[in-house]
């Protein structure tokens, strides 16, 4: 349980790194501009490995009850989902129009995974995405940050639901490969 943590640790923290000008800007003063990118970046793939690592690890130990109602959600919200992470990454009008497309996403997958598992581990790694993602939705509101500017490729709107549903039915189809959980 604590390479699940202290991966959270890592990579919730060099995310919110941005939340703190001060910070931040204290970093990239001593780092340099592509030092700071690598220190994100570095913290953030061991963070990453580390959650992955602890998560498997994790003796399954239930805190409350799975949702029915979270598990019946899930396929629909997540076939969202896949497509507001392929949304975050294309520069068409639904990226523009939704600000934060890619913390949506997260909030979502996160937010009904907690509620459909109700076991510790889940509680740790889908709880910690979903209060961090809210937060980094709220916070960048706060610092009045926007995603993209005017975009004329209405083309790149219809590619990203093209691909977040084709990535959506392979992570279905693989998820229980991958995750040893059939989702349906």
């Amino acid at each position: 349980m604590a390479l699940l943590i202290i991966g959270l640790a890592l990579f919730v923290g060099a995310h919110l790194l941005p939340t703190s000008q001060a910070l931040r800007g204290a970093l990239v003063a001593r780092l340099g501009q592509n030092g700071y990118k690598a220190l994100v970046a570095i913290a953030s793939g061991v963070g990453l490995v580390l959650t992955v690592i602890g998560f498997g690890r994790a003796p399954e130990e239930q805190i409350f009850p799975p949702s029915e109602t979270a598990r019946m959600l899930l396929p629909v919200a997540m076939a969202v989902a896949f497509v507001l992470m392929a949304t975050a990454y294309a520069p068409g009008r639904l990226r523009r129009l939704l600000r934060h497309p890619m913390l949506a996403a997260v909030l979502i997958w996160s937010g009904l995974h907690f509620l459909a598992n109700g076991d510790l581990a889940g509680n740790i790694l889908f709880g910690t995405f979903a209060v961090w993602s809210a937060f980094a939705i709220l916070s960048a509101a706060r610092r009045g940050q926007k995603i993209g500017g005017p975009s004329t490729r209405a083309g790149a709107d219809v590619i990203a639901v093209v691909l977040g549903l084709a990535a959506f039915a392979a992570i279905l189809y693989l998820h229980e490969t991958l995750f040893g959980v059939s989702p349906i």
